[in-house]
């Protein structure tokens, strides 16, 4: 092992470690989270890994909007890191991440009260790739669905502390025609032991039922179908046409553009 990379590494450099804001300018980052992966960050040759990837860290002031835990939206998200091993919850914008010349390390700090579990690191970044992903609609499928997704998000947002995730199969999966039309699978996607509440999941069959009836007011979905479906019950062979529509550009559940500005 190199001394510059044995260097790296006893300083502390690895992904998900928090710097303090030192030289950087945003408005109102507390903290910045480092993105890279740990093999980078500790690479000794700075022309083949140049930058630090950092993702400004903004105190959420008031409770996290459940509209943007756990990644359900594309562009911003509520998640917790601690502070001297209290949980804190914070916010940031994948539009924000920058980056930050290597080679210049020695000027950054560590913030050190500060820190991430490895499991919120991993959704962290998991929420970071989907936003380069998730899949493209065909235009003729967002134009159609783009006329929906207010109503659709109000039907959502009834359940959406219940709803794990939204996946979707629409075919053909290619441009149409005037005239034709999409055929549409969307499964609500839960916990198993929600399947074992009869009242919250007969509200949930009530609202698959009205996301039927909102799509087929729609002369471009033709006979659109929605269920409740178990997590446990969707397999491999069952998921291989489904997409998320979790993160689908107009969607936090559905909802336009209509997130809290933090």
């Amino acid at each position: 092992m190199s001394s510059l990379r044995q260097t790296l590494k006893d300083a502390g450099w690895r992904q998900g470690v928090i710097l303090a804001p030192g030289p950087f300018a945003h408005p109102s980052a507390f903290a910045y989270l480092v993105l890279n992966q740990t093999c980078d960050c500790i690479n000794p040759d700075f022309e083949k890994e140049p930058h630090l990837e950092l993702l400004p860290l903004e105190r959420v002031a008031k409770k996290p909007d459940t509209r943007l835990k756990n990644g359900k939206n594309p562009r911003q998200i509520h998640f917790q890191i601690q502070e001297n091993g209290s949980d804190i919850w914070v916010n940031a914008k994948v539009t924000e991440i920058f980056q930050f010349d290597r080679s210049e390390h020695v000027s950054l700090v560590f913030a050190g009260c500060f820190s991430i579990s490895r499991a919120t690191l991993d959704g962290l970044i998991t929420w970071r790739a989907q936003r380069y992903l998730r899949p493209a609609f065909p235009d003729a499928f967002e134009t159609a669905f783009s006329t929906l997704t207010g109503t659709f998000g109000h039907i959502i947002a009834k359940q959406e502390a219940i709803i794990d995730s939204l996946l979707i199969a629409i075919s053909p999966f290619e441009e149409i025609k005037e005239g034709d039309y999409y055929g549409i699978q969307l499964h609500l996607m839960v916990e198993p032991s929600v399947m074992g509440k009869p009242e919250i999941l007969e509200a949930l069959k009530q609202s698959a039922t009205e996301i039927e009836e909102l799509m087929a007011t729609c002369a471009a979905f033709d006979s659109p179908k929605c269920v409740v479906t178990s997590l446990d019950e969707m397999t491999l062979w069952k998921a291989r046409r489904l997409l998320d529509f979790s993160r689908y550009d107009y969607l936090s559940f559905g909802k336009e553009e209509d997130n809290p500005e933090h």
